[in-house]
Parts: C-alpha cells; structure tokens; sequence
C-alpha cells in the first residue's frame, strides 16, 4: 500500500514545524496511513487524524502570539505544576472532543510517560483529546494528566520520536521528525528572541506575579544572558530542570534509533526556536516544509 507512517517528536513550539511536512506531504500527494505523535508532534498528529486541514493548522499556529502563549499555560497552581492545562484542553477542544481514536479514517496513537511506574504508554484507543492532554503534560509546566486511575506526563520522557512506535502499530515505512532541542545545538536558554525577552521581563515585573516568588524564580530561567559563561553561572531553576531533560531526551532518542531506526529521519533546523516560542509559528512551519521537500525525491521513493 503506497504511503508513509509519520512519527511526530516533540519539543513544544518547535514542532509546529511538524504542520509544514504535512503541507509537503500533501502538495506531493503522499499518503499518510498512520501517525504517532509525541506531546506537541502528538497534537499536531490529532489534528491531521481528525481531519483539520492544513490551512486551519497554519492558521492557529500564525495567530499565537507572546499574550496567547502566556493565556495557554494560565498559572493555577494545580497538581504540582504551573497550570492545570484547562486553558489548553479549551483549545483543543473544538476540533478534537468527541472524536474517538478508533473511529478515525487513519491509524493514530499517541505516547505518554505513566508517572507511577516510569513506563511507556501507546494510547490508540479512547478519546482523541484526552490522549493528547496526556501526551503533552511537561512537567512542572502542566498538571499531570488523569485516565482511568493512572496520571500521565509528557511523552517525551520516555520516547521523543517514536519510530519505532509507529512501525509496531502500523508497519512501514516510517517517516520520523525530529524537532526536540539537541544539546550543543541550540541556544543554552530556552528562549532567547528579543521579543520574548521584552515580555518575559515585563511579566517579571508585574504585580500579580509579586505575590508568587517561587514561580517568579521559575520564570526566570527563561532570560537570555549576554554570553555562555554567564548563563551557566546564573541558570535558574527552569533552565536546569528542561536542559537536563534534553539531555536525557536526545540521549534516548539515539538510544532507540540503534534498535529500530526510521526509513527517514527528518530533523528540521529548528534548535534556535524557544520552547514557548509558539509565536514563532510561521518560522517553525516554513522550516519544516523546507527540510521535507529537501528530502522529497527519497520521500517519494520510500512512499512508492
């Protein structure tokens, strides 16, 4: 059956750059048969499976700006984490609520970390939303998530480009994209655009946030100094906590790919986009279609 199986990473704003290889894709008339998606590669993956189109993706992703990115993540102190995630489930909700897994047109599943046994979770059946509330639970950033007894985390944890998921569940050829930051290839803080900087200060400033220390000290993890010296020097605890998970990430990523390695590996060049950087949207989604159709001819080939 000609046609690729998608395996979506995550890596927050940098894999809206997952919505341009779907437009590559569909401009070269590739059949997608299954998709698997990793936090935000697994909501983007949801999107496709429920049949959004890709105009309405490009259109979420170029609508974000710094106030909308800040309005997803609402601090309410839920669970051991910034925000309860209601403010996401919201956005999600119009195009994925109702739809179950197994009612979709093409395979789908979506990778969790379970928080209580430390082990990796494939959920290819049940509600479509839960699943990817599931799947992109960060850590410290959002609340774990609850289904049927268990709290889920992001799945990023446990596998941040699952390939060798998407072969398991729905053979090949596997088409993977790889959007999560690399150690060594991206800026040392998470974020470091002039615009992001501009705000991340302003909210630093704010009096609201005055009567909250401790998520001030987060907070300021994202900051960019000037040089690399002086960021390992005066990381904050948001720096440590996320760089020490790419580390651990990428590390497992590579891990696997010795095991069961993709057809295709895609790896946009995306490392310079801060993990809440969803206003970058266009610049993520302009990357990832470059990087697909510089690799097309052996896409083609592969897709037979």
């Amino acid at each position: 059956m000609r046609g690729v199986v998608l395996a979506l990473g995550g890596g927050g704003a940098r894999a809206l750059a997952h919505i341009g290889v779907l437009e590559a894709l569909q401009q070269a008339d590739i059949p997608i048969r299954g998709v698997v998606g990793t936090s935000v590669g697994a909501e983007v993956g949801a999107f496709h499976a429920a049949g959004v189109e890709i105009d309405e993706m490009k259109r979420l992703a170029f609508g974000m700006d710094w106030i909308s990115t800040l309005r997803l993540f609402t601090p309410d102190f839920s669970e051991g984490a910034l925000s309860s995630g209601k403010t996401i489930y919201k956005f999600l909700e119009p195009y994925l609520n109702g739809k179950k897994i197994e009612d979709l047109k093409i395979g789908y599943a979506a990778v969790a970390a379970d928080l209580g046994n430390g082990s990796e979770v494939v959920i290819d059946r049940g509600s479509l939303v839960d699943a990817v509330r599931a799947s992109m639970s960060f850590p410290g950033l959002m609340s774990p998530a609850r289904m049927d007894g268990r709290m889920f985390v992001d799945g990023g944890l446990v596998n941040p480009v699952p390939f060798d998921v998407a072969r398991n569940h729905f053979g090949g050829p596997v088409l993977a994209v790889a959007t999560h930051a690399v150690p060594g290839r991206e800026p040392l803080e998470e974020s470091s655009s002039p615009e992001w900087q501009a705000r991340l200060q302003e909210l630093l400033q704010s009096s609201w946030l005055q009567r909250w220390p401790q998520i001030g000290e987060w907070l300021k993890g994202f900051r960019d100094p000037r040089n690399k010296a002086e960021v390992l020097k005066n990381m904050g605890l948001s720096s440590v906590l996320n760089r020490s998970q790419m580390i651990s990430e990428d590390m497992l990523m590579q891990l696997r790919q010795r095991l069961m390695p993709p057809d295709i590996m895609l790896v946009p060049e995306v490392h310079d986009i801060g993990l809440l950087e969803f206003y970058r949207g266009k610049e993520a989604v302009e990357i990832g279609y470059q990087a697909t159709q510089e690799r097309m001819d052996s896409i083609v080939e592969l897709a037979g």
